[in-house]
């Protein structure tokens, strides 16, 4: 078990050579889910955007950057856990998977099916098998109270026409052989045996050879026992590409996604089910980001228009330059009150009373005060993860305008983002501290 910026590790029996390989494919795919906003804006050059930024090899040996979550490859399992729980020996694993499974169900991109019904973590220990888990759950649960058929297209010969004829096959296979009763129609039947469904089936025949927790592969023998009547055949993802969801099956997206991205991410023999190898890797800024956004357009979303990544100005208007592009952008939804926040996953460690700074780089007040300025906003709030138990308190910048106009508001704040305790303790921590920070009674 590592954590983010870890030290060298060796490789072991992993290969090197392999493993940067499958590496640079998944950041080449940007298949680590929906974090493509955090790509968009890295601001390393060009030529370094280029090479995977999962981790760093050194010769025969590895060190973690800012990415959490798993990679599996040839039966071996690198797990990444968030560097918050790094100084907390008392965490132990199976508290940290409820925090991150907690903060999956209020990221709004993630799009991960987390269930209310938990696992014994002691069971599913490996971050890999708990993800399966909850995926094989979910899907299984859907599948069976929701069958899902639909209308594909489908070219036969028949003796009678159904559909639309396709002349020209017609022509060339029936016509120009003497067999004027061998009519190529093109129909759409309504399918159960379905591209879809196929995906599924075949995506639950890799993980089957992926598990080892008896439950899971019980719940994916199920899902394929469902299927029975659907062709058992390999798939790719470009396959689910072409399949359009009627609204009736909205559950049917998030398997979709999942399916998507256990099928670019592996390496397979059209004749076994052996070779899988998957990873699932998130950049911390990125789940911070997207959990407070979730937690504050569900809680407080009465009160104010949430806008998340909103960019629809410039620090320039003419010419249009340096466009801004806001973390969180709130409108009270009475009293037009607007209000930036941005969040910052760095844990202020070794915060002290007398740093008059506040831990916050000069660059990002540069960057908060100039888009508050442009944007008209008085009010500016800096979110930081809490480091202990016990949150700082917060801090207000004053920044007077030299024009003589108006005072910019910059509030550092801490935010319950963990707990060595329980979820609900996260929960009331966090509903307290944002209901003070925007003033809401």
């Amino acid at each position: 078990m590592l954590f983010e910026y870890s030290a060298f590790h060796p490789l072991g029996k992993l290969n090197r050579k392999k493993l940067e390989s499958f590496l640079q494919q998944v950041w080449k795919d940007r298949y680590i889910a929906y974090a493509e906003e955090f790509f968009e804006e890295n601001t390393a050059p060009e030529e370094e955007k280029q090479s995977q930024p999962f981790l760093k090899f050194d010769g025969n040996d590895f060190k973690t950057q800012n990415f959490i979550g798993f990679i599996q490859q040839d039966g071996e399992t690198i797990e990444i856990y968030p560097k918050v729980f790094k100084r907390e020996p008392s965490v132990s694993k199976a508290l940290m998977l409820d925090h991150i499974f907690y903060w999956f169900s209020y990221c709004s991109k993630l799009h991960f099916p987390v269930l209310d019904s938990s696992l014994d973590k002691q069971d599913a220990d490996p971050l890999p098998e708990l993800l399966i888990w909850h995926f094989a759950n979910y899907t299984a649960e859907v599948i069976a109270t929701q069958p899902y058929s639909q209308y594909e297209e489908v070219t036969e010969v028949l003796y009678s026409p159904k559909g639309r004829i396709d002349f020209s096959a017609y022509i060339r296979n029936g016509m120009t052989t003497g067999n004027y009763h061998h009519i190529d129609c093109v129909h759409e039947p309504f399918l159960y045996d379905n591209t879809l469904n196929r995906a599924i089936k075949y995506v639950c025949r890799l993980l089957q050879s992926s598990t080892k927790l008896a439950s899971t592969q019980s719940l994916l023998q199920q899902i394929t026992f469902q299927l029975d009547e659907v062709e058992d055949v390999p798939c790719s993802a470009s396959d689910l590409d072409t399949v359009s969801l009627n609204p009736l099956f909205t559950e049917y997206a998030t398997i979709i996604e999942w399916c998507k991205r256990i099928l670019n991410q592996q390496l397979y023999s059209s004749h076994t089910y052996d070779s899988l190898q998957w990873a699932l890797l998130l950049p911390m800024e990125y789940v911070f980001e997207d959990f407070v956004l979730g937690f504050v357009r569900k809680h407080f979303g009465n009160v104010y228009k949430v806008h998340a990544q909103k960019s629809d100005l410039y620090l320039s208007d003419s010419p249009k330059a340096f466009q801004m592009q806001h973390d969180i952008f709130l409108e009270h939804r009475k009293t037009g009150e607007r209000i930036i926040i941005d969040t910052k996953y760095k844990p202020r460690w070794d915060l002290r009373h007398t740093d008059i700074k506040q831990e916050m780089a000069q660059s990002d007040m540069y960057q908060m005060v100039s888009y508050a300025y442009r944007r008209g906003c008085e009010n500016v709030i800096l979110l930081y993860p809490n480091t202990s138990e016990e949150l700082a308190d917060d801090y207000t910048f004053c920044i007077p305008s030299g024009l003589g106009e108006g005072i910019i508001n910059v509030k550092v704040s801490e935010v319950p983002f963990w707990s060595k305790n329980n979820q609900k303790v996260i929960e009331e921590g966090l509903m307290k501290a944002l209901a003070s920070l925007l003033n809401i009674n």
